[in-house]
């Protein structure tokens, strides 16, 4: 038998070893629950983070991974304090809103100006008629196919240099979901924002259509140093001089929210995967780096301080997998977005036939996910997702809200998604002749100043979630 026959024997067994072990377990499932209901929203720098950084490390522990240990990072953390949104005129009412992360304290008064959705397009269609007013956008859509939508972080950067006072940021969900979401990459943001539900933005357009609209608002709110930590682990066998893979997933939520899709259940895939593959470690070609990374949704804060300390490395670093917002709907709706390497789109395509699981490859440079740090490093990424069109909600959906509960999440989703990771981290460590290259920051620049956030990097000389 030849040794690529034997190799692919290899493969097969393990991912036959690795299936059983997470459709016959309800691991994933029961740590999303424990994260959730038992220790909360794991929101940055607060304990509730610090306990579910302690909870995942025993568990990696418990699961045989290897080198298991705690990264502390320092950051500015902000706590949310009252706020009061209210219409003087035409009419005197308060109106349901939350202060967005990263606010800063506000007492002002203004008339507000609607931008639809917030694009360049919108803006520029209002040039001139938005300084010294409140901005009012809608949150983000569901884009077409070869269509995007523009981020918060975005919308919010265009109605700062438009001149506005405040930014108010909509939910398109019904239901009175006030939507969150930072403004900033852990400093005081710019201008104060607040996340408000769709009938509260419903109700401030209807206003408009009779004539001007006058707001009041008041945000309290505390800025204070604190610290965070990364999660990390090994799967196989250490390596000082060869390759190695990064798969990872943040843990925490924000302060409104337990954050079960986004991104309790990333967490558990990422863990059980590194479970499933624990149980074939000696089998594996390469190691598998395990990262759990804290203060995602305040910036990305986590890893880019993962991928500032592993840079002396990261060029042995054959891909890095994020998951973010698995378990979605049902099993079979996982995705993979690349980010700045479409020449593995065919690639992952490929794998995806190869192991009877098809899903959506696409290409797409985002700036809003674990992977960004890695790809402004040169080094080949993706995030594994999962849609629910099914849902009938817009943009992030439940994501955001005080409603991204466990009883939005599929014990079986999770099954599939830590299946479908577990393959995929298989099969990249087996590949023989793996396509990807790796490119160098000026290269990944260059995409980056040519992409949808080329004006932004332009405009505020950083990326739309960068620290300080």
């Amino acid at each position: 038998m030849s040794e690529s026959s034997r190799k692919a024997e290899a493969l097969t067994r393990a991912e036959k070893a690795v299936l059983g072990e997470i459709w016959t377990s309800g691991e994933a499932y029961d740590n999303l629950v424990y994260l959730c209901d038992w220790i909360g929203n794991r929101w940055a720098g607060s304990e509730s983070e610090r306990q579910a950084a302690e909870y995942l490390l025993e568990k990696a522990r418990q699961y045989g991974l290897q080198d298991v240990t705690t990264q502390e990072f320092r950051h500015d953390g902000w706590t949310r304090g009252p706020v009061r949104l209210e219409v003087v005129s035409p009419v005197a009412r308060e109106v349901a809103a939350i202060a967005l992360p990263y606010s800063p304290p506000a007492d002002l008064e203004g008339e507000v100006v609607w931008v639809g959705q917030g694009e360049e397009e919108d803006f520029k269609r209002l040039e001139g008629q938005i300084a010294g007013k409140i901005v009012l956008s809608a949150a983000e859509a569901s884009p077409g196919a070869g269509q995007r939508s523009s981020h918060r972080r975005e919308k919010f950067a265009r109605a700062i240099a438009a001149g506005a006072i405040a930014f108010l940021f909509a939910n398109q969900n019904p239901g009175m979901m006030a939507i969150t979401g930072s403004l900033t990459a852990g400093f005081p943001a710019e201008i104060p924002g607040l996340g408000l539900p769709k009938e509260s933005g419903d109700y401030i357009v209807r206003l408009l259509k009779s004539g001007p609209v006058r707001l009041r608002i008041h945000v309290e709110a505390r800025f204070a140093p604190t610290s965070s930590l990364n999660v990390i682990g090994r799967v196989g066998t250490a390596s000082l001089d060869g390759p190695f893979l990064i798969v990872g997933g943040h843990y925490d939520a924000h302060d409104v929210a337990v954050g079960a899709l986004d991104n309790a259940a990333g967490a558990v895939v990422c863990l059980e995967a590194a479970r499933a593959l624990a149980t074939v470690a000696d089998d594996l070609p390469m190691p598998v780096r395990v990262v759990l990374f804290a203060c995602e949704e305040v910036g990305l804060l986590g890893a880019w301080h993962y991928a500032e300390q592993a840079k002396h490395e990261l060029d042995r670093c054959r891909f890095v997998l994020n998951i973010d917002t698995a378990a979605r709907g049902s099993p079979g709706n996982e995705n993979l977005n690349l980010c700045g390497f479409p020449d593995l789109v065919p690639y992952f395509e490929k794998v995806g036939q190869e192991m009877r699981y098809e899903f959506p490859v696409k290409d797409g440079l985002s700036a809003y996910a674990d992977h960004f740090p890695f790809a402004v490093a040169g080094v080949p990424n993706a995030t594994m997702g999962a849609t629910d069109a099914s849902s009938g909600l817009i943009g992030r959906g439940w994501g955001h809200t005080a409603a991204d509960t466990v009883d939005k999440v599929s014990p079986k989703a999770l099954q599939a998604s830590a299946a479908t990771a577990a393959r995929l981290l298989l099969r990249l460590a087996f590949e023989e002749n793996w396509p990807g290259q790796h490119r160098t920051r000026e290269e990944m620049a260059t995409t980056i100043a040519n992409s949808p956030i080329g004006w932004y990097v332009e405009k505020f000389g950083r990326y739309p979630f960068q620290p300080m």
